[in-house]
């Protein structure tokens, strides 16, 4: 793993062993990789790594395809009811009468977010992305 450049917002950006490109962005705490190149023949490999080099000398980085490679955690969230709801009374049979449920109803959920580590005044987690980083290039960039 190499450092290939730091841009003028502090993002860093490493040539990893397999070729791909690693980024550390330390003011959002997103570390980020591009596709694999593995797969690919050698002519068009290298062409792909020589491509990627290029797109980050001339800052044009936006252009690469990057994934996140930060971990991830399950949530549970709340989300508000946005449409009425009605009940009705088991002991009113005759004539069914509906009510509207005037209190604020709430359904559950579970999803997943990332675990972020932005670099701040009261916490500097550089090694912790620095870590997730170097591990992901020891478990699937070798050569």
């Amino acid at each position: 793993m190499k450092l290939i450049k730091i841009t003028k917002q502090g993002n860093q950006h490493f040539l990893l062993d397999d070729g791909r490109i690693g980024a550390i962005y330390p003011k959002t705490g997103y570390v980020r990789v591009s596709h694999s190149i593995k797969e690919r023949r050698p002519e068009y490999r290298q062409a792909a790594i020589e491509r990627n080099l290029k797109a980050i000398q001339e800052g044009k980085t936006g252009n690469l395809a990057m994934y996140q490679i930060n971990p991830t955690r399950k949530v549970k969230k709340l989300q508000p009811v946005n449409q009425d709801l009605y009940y009705r009374n088991r002991w009113l049979s005759y004539p069914e009468t509906y009510h509207k449920f005037s209190h604020k109803c709430f359904f559950e959920y579970e999803t997943t977010e990332r675990l972020l580590y932005p670099i701040t005044k009261n916490s500097n987690n550089y090694l912790q992305l620095m870590k997730i980083l170097t591990k992901f290039n020891y478990k699937n960039c070798q050569p």
